[in-house]
């Protein structure tokens, strides 16, 4: 694949327009915002740079790396599943990963990615979990694209993901969101820059509580 065509690919499925199913879960902050703990830019900003960001690096960011190392192998897949599943502490977020894998892969199996058909299917008969981070490596494998450019596309939907939860809360609006993802910009650059963990782990207590504590909450916009 030319590198321009790599890169208009690594657009596609970053873009917020891309049906991952991702639109559904906020990772907590429906929950802060009716606490009156993520109201504005500046609290939102603190919360995806603390939180959203600082897990997405020690957690996600192995998972898709060893996923990338590992296609088209199923079988090690289906085990990197497993042990991501070990590593979710939280049902909520663990419902949310597997769900936003599946929409992924449904998407890609339509789309004639390769390997997304037979991995749907493997999860259909009960033998793996699909959670998003091993999803999206495989896919970004499965398309030739380069890990750094993986972890760069994944990094930057998580964060636009959140974003675009706060416009619907009325945290903030369009042009603020588009500020504040410009101005995250070197902490996502020095999240990437990082050498990878050596194993998978994350302390975002702050996240972990509020998406525990979302069924307490009447009218939700979001599963999590």
């Amino acid at each position: 694949m030319s590198a321009p065509l790599a890169t208009l690919r690594l657009l596609q499925i970053s873009d917020s327009a891309f049906p991952s199913g991702s639109f559904a879960f906020s990772g907590g902050l429906e929950t802060l915002a009716g606490d009156g703990m993520a109201t504005d830019a500046s609290t939102l900003a603190d919360f995806i740079r603390g939180q959203a960001i600082g897990r997405w690096g020690g957690m996600d960011r192995w998972f898709i790396r060893a996923a990338h190392d590992a296609t088209p192998d199923e079988k090690v897949l289906a085990d990197l599943d497993r042990f991501c599943e070990a590593h979710v502490a939280i049902e909520a977020l663990g419902e949310a990963s597997r769900r936003i894998g599946l929409a992924t892969l449904t998407t890609h199996a339509r789309m004639g990615t390769p390997g997304a058909a037979a991995y749907r299917a493997r999860i259909a008969a009960g033998e793996a979990l699909g959670h998003a981070p091993v999803v999206q490596g495989m896919i970004g494998a499965g398309l030739m694209l380069p890990i750094d450019a993986v972890e760069a596309g994944a990094l930057y939907g998580a964060v636009n993901s959140l974003l675009t939860a706060a416009i619907r809360l009325g945290i903030v609006g369009a042009l603020e969101a588009q500020t504040l993802l410009a101005g995250l910009g070197a902490d996502m650059v020095g999240t990437l820059a990082a050498p990878p963990p050596d194993l998978p782990t994350a302390f975002t207590p702050l996240a972990d509580i509020a998406v525990s504590r979302r069924a307490g909450h009447a009218g939700r916009l979001f599963s999590s």
